[in-house]
């Protein structure tokens, strides 16, 4: 009697263990997945733009920069799939220059949105450049609920580009300057978008992995074994990300003068090591971020300057 009841609390024991292994799997690589990655990768006010109805598009309103006693053109650019991109236009003062030197477009990052860049359009102005600053998909006044990386948003930029070509308002040297997401879309469009003659990107993620696992150790999201993998999946479920998983052997080589600007400690990453292998030294030029925030924003205006004086 004994051994039977042994064997029949084994048997309990064992179906038990078993059962608890299958609801810790459901919950940390079902349940728990499906209540966080939709949030990780999408805008702050993503349930209101979700209930809103189908013809929903946030106001384009500039009256943030013209409080700074800016006077930008509002436009709207179309995205390959309908996303509205909240956009303004700045004219250098014609009375102080005879012709426009160049353009350059700025992008935000996808935890900001374009007022985050406002300090940069006056001194472009005044160096004659026109400037083109808009919300990312997903950000700020613009359409859409989920970022993606730079993949979506670097065919976004090239929209761009070809509209302010098609009003006669894009100007050689065309130069964009993008941060985070923003970086990554410049590097992306770079392959796609001729008409962008030089490129500053700063601290982009480079692969859309390495994107998406940043997010998930910034949120302090767990760390599950495959856990770059699961959160891949779920994020491709819940966004409609249509690009297989990238990595570093993905990385595309650079075809337009880039300076990339990234963390020290980032420098020899492998996928910094992939873009720096694959890409002509004439066309890179890779520079850690300054320790001091407060320097970043010279580095790149000079960048400016120097390239609309060659």
């Amino acid at each position: 009697m004994a051994k039977l009841m042994s064997k029949k609390t084994r048997e309990i024991v064992q179906t038990t263990t078993f059962l608890v292994v299958v609801a810790l799997l459901i919950i940390f690589y079902v349940i728990y997945p499906l209540l966080t990655v939709p949030d990780i990768a999408a805008r702050a006010d993503r349930e209101r733009i979700e209930e809103a109805e189908e013809e929903y598009v946030p106001d384009n309103d500039a009256s943030f920069f013209t409080a700074l006693g800016l006077a930008p053109d509002t436009m709207t650019v179309l995205s390959n799939d309908n996303i509205p991109l909240a956009s303004l236009y700045f004219t250098p003062d014609s009375s102080r220059f005879d012709s426009v030197r160049g353009t350059v477009i700025l992008l935000h990052g996808a935890d900001t949105n374009r007022t985050a860049l406002s300090g940069y359009v006056q001194p472009l102005l005044d160096s004659g450049l026109t400037v083109m600053i808009y919300d990312q998909r997903a950000c700020g006044r613009s359409g859409g609920i989920y970022h993606f990386g730079g993949d979506y948003e670097g065919d976004d930029l090239a929209e761009v580009v070809v509209r302010l070509n098609f009003l006669e308002r894009l100007n050689h040297p065309v130069i964009a300057v993008g941060f985070d997401i923003g970086g990554d879309a410049i590097l992306n469009a770079e392959h796609e978008e001729a008409r962008i003659d030089y490129g500053i990107a700063v601290t982009p993620y480079l692969t859309t992995g390495n994107w998406l696992t940043t997010i998930r150790k910034r949120d302090g999201l767990l760390g599950i074994p495959l856990a770059g993998m699961v959160y891949f999946w779920w994020y491709q479920k819940h966004s409609g990300y249509s690009y297989g998983r990238t990595g570093p052997d993905d990385i595309l080589p650079l075809e337009t003068a880039t300076l990339v600007l990234v963390e020290p400690d980032r420098t020899e990453s492998d996928e910094v090591r992939s873009l720096k292998e694959k890409t002509p030294d004439d066309l890179l030029e890779l520079m850690p971020l300054p320790e001091n925030a407060d320097n970043l924003a010279p580095i790149i205006l000079n960048k400016i300057y120097n390239k609309i004086q060659q």
